[in-house]
């Protein structure tokens, strides 16, 4: 039996250190969402959720089909209330996103959605009863004022119907990622077709006409299939391993990374505060990414023989 538990213990680290590289592969694309941004010449804000939304919901639905063998029809009839859910969830925290940008600055954005993890954090415990770890505390908090330290001096109190939106984005990605962690012995693939959906029907509603140029189309569809599409097939596959406090800390990279690539490629200079407070964010990635060693929630314990023995 102590073999069997030793064994267990080992499966899980694998399980786990595997969800995690997931995670913060899934943090390292959404970062890349500026560079394409830089590149499109033409498409409004509008038309580039429209057609990303288009590029993630052919994705999903790729990848739906080559895990089923072509056959679509059966995991889209095993969509339950929770990939529903998962789905609306996600679909709230991309419209968050879009209108919390056009009503505050990107830094009180940016500062509001560092509350995720807290909230993953709480939400976790109450509803799954994961227990966060010192170490993920530490690193949450490490995060959070790297990201006081990035946008501190650009914070402002205007703005507070987008503030509003901010939050609702924060309050929904840490919801979704709970979710995700609760529906992890199901397939949660179709909660990303729903997001998809639902950000592309509030875009459609938007949008006058949607002629974009054929360039500025190919750039959108790739942000759909790599940024978006890709990313949340890593996440979705990532949670099923990491605890839901972790998985929002662990994607909180794409915070630093995303002024980062912009500089290298556009000579766009993030500023020496941005630099600083990202160094800080990296560190408390890096305190929870290195030591992936985890004890299974519940281990049995060893059986016990007539003689007093340990029956292995």
């Amino acid at each position: 039996m102590i073999a069997l538990a030793k064994a267990s213990i080992k499966t899980s680290n694998h399980l786990y250190r595997n969800g995690a590289i997931m995670v913060i592969m899934c943090g390292l694309l959404w970062s890349t969402a500026g560079i394409g941004v830089r590149y499109i010449s033409e498409a409004s804000g509008w038309h580039i959720v429209f057609f990303r939304s288009v590029g993630l919901i052919l994705t999903i639905l790729i990848v739906m089909a080559w895990r089923n063998k072509g056959n679509l029809v059966t995991p889209l009839k095993r969509t339950n209330k929770l990939s529903l859910l998962a789905g609306i969830f996600l679909g709230a925290s991309f419209f968050g996103n879009i209108f919390a940008l056009l009503y505050t600055s990107v830094a009180n954005v940016v500062f509001l959605l560092s509350s995720s993890p807290f909230i993953a954090a709480l939400l976790g415990w109450l509803i799954l009863g994961e227990r966060v770890k010192k170490r993920t505390w530490a690193a949450i908090a490490l995060t959070s004022v790297g990201v006081s330290v990035m946008v501190g001096h650009a914070l402002s109190g205007d703005g507070i119907i987008g503030m509003a939106f901010a939050l609702m984005m924060a309050i929904s990605y840490a919801a979704f990622s709970v979710i995700m962690r609760r529906g992890k012995d199901n397939d949660m693939l179709p909660a990303a077709l729903i997001g998809g959906l639902f950000s592309m029907l509030v875009a459609t509603v938007a949008i006058d006409d949607f002629a974009i140029s054929w360039a500025d189309l190919g750039i959108c569809l790739a942000l759909g299939f790599f940024q978006m599409g890709l990313a949340l097939v890593l996440f979705i596959y990532g949670s099923k391993h990491v605890p839901a406090a972790e998985l929002t800390l662990l994607t909180m990279l794409e915070v630093i990374l995303s002024p980062i690539w912009v500089w290298f490629l556009f000579n766009e200079h993030p500023g020496n505060w941005t630099l600083i407070g990202g160094s800080i964010i990296m560190l408390g990635v890096l305190v929870q990414a290195i030591s992936t060693s985890r004890r299974p929630p519940f281990l049995m314990p060893p059986l016990v023989t007539s003689t007093g023995l340990e029956k292995t």
